[in-house]
């Protein structure tokens, strides 16, 4: 679980966090809390896009280089309709705007006395908006994770032990459980068994090599196709591109 701070004010960055500590203290859920002080036209989207796992934003309305309306316009559009999104500001006028509807916001919570409680309500409100989220829960010396399906490209068997491997967009995971176990736990139909040694996220797939038995994702490749579940492969793939033919 990843809270999103946009804020330049200190004092707010303290509050926002005390709040969430406070939110998650009887949790399991593993949780990392990212400060973004400013707006760098270099790294800061590039930065969100890689964080991996299911996001919260509480974002500020006036901070430098880039006003947070804009920002959360830019999440939007970089194809992130899921992640809440909860804006702060000292300017109360700000709620009244049209642009509201246009990034989904989740709530717009004012910079008043009563700012702590009310973060604290709205951020209730979006935890329960991420679990409806499909995800694959599991617990690693001691820390719980649940990544959303969405971040997983594929599952595999690590050679050393039984364990296997979580491959995600820019972290890997171990989890204590065979690809097997795995199968069975999961229960969106854009997953598939490609090799007993693999599962694969279908909608992550960019091309497969049907003769070689390789499966290339957005930069990563791998060769766990075995000959049996190829024409089973080509039959999901073609469903899930709309090719009924």
């Amino acid at each position: 679980m990843n809270f999103i701070l946009y804020e330049d004010e200190e004092v707010f960055i303290s509050s926002y966090e005390d709040v969430i500590n406070k939110l998650m203290a009887n949790s399991k859920m593993n949780y990392k809390i990212h400060r973004i002080t400013s707006y760098d036209k270099n790294n800061t989207m590039p930065y969100l896009l890689n964080i991996t796992g299911s996001k919260v934003y509480i974002i500020d309305v006036e901070v430098p280089n880039e006003n947070g309306i804009d920002l959360a316009r830019k999440i939007r559009k970089s194809g992130d309709w899921v992640s809440p999104i909860i804006i702060v500001t000292s300017h109360e006028e700000f709620k009244v705007v049209g642009f509201t509807g246009k990034i989904l916001m989740l709530d717009f919570i004012s910079k008043d006395k009563a700012l702590k409680n009310n973060l604290l309500d709205a951020l209730g409100v979006a935890l329960e908006i991420v679990d409806t989220k499909p995800t694959y829960n599991f617990s690693y010396k001691g820390d719980y994770f649940s990544l959303p399906y969405d971040d997983i490209i594929y599952f595999e068997k690590n050679l050393r032990d039984n364990s296997s491997i979580v491959v995600c967009e820019n972290e890997d995971y171990t989890v204590r459980k065979t690809i097997s176990e795995i199968e069975e736990e999961l229960v969106d139909t854009k997953f598939f068994k490609t090799h007993r040694s693999c599962i694969v996220n279908l909608s992550k797939i960019k091309k497969i090599n049907y003769d070689d038995g390789i499966i290339y994702f957005n930069g990563l490749k791998i060769d766990l196709l075995s000959r049996s579940n190829k024409k089973i492969l080509r039959e999901k793939m073609a469903h899930l591109n709309g090719d009924n033919t």
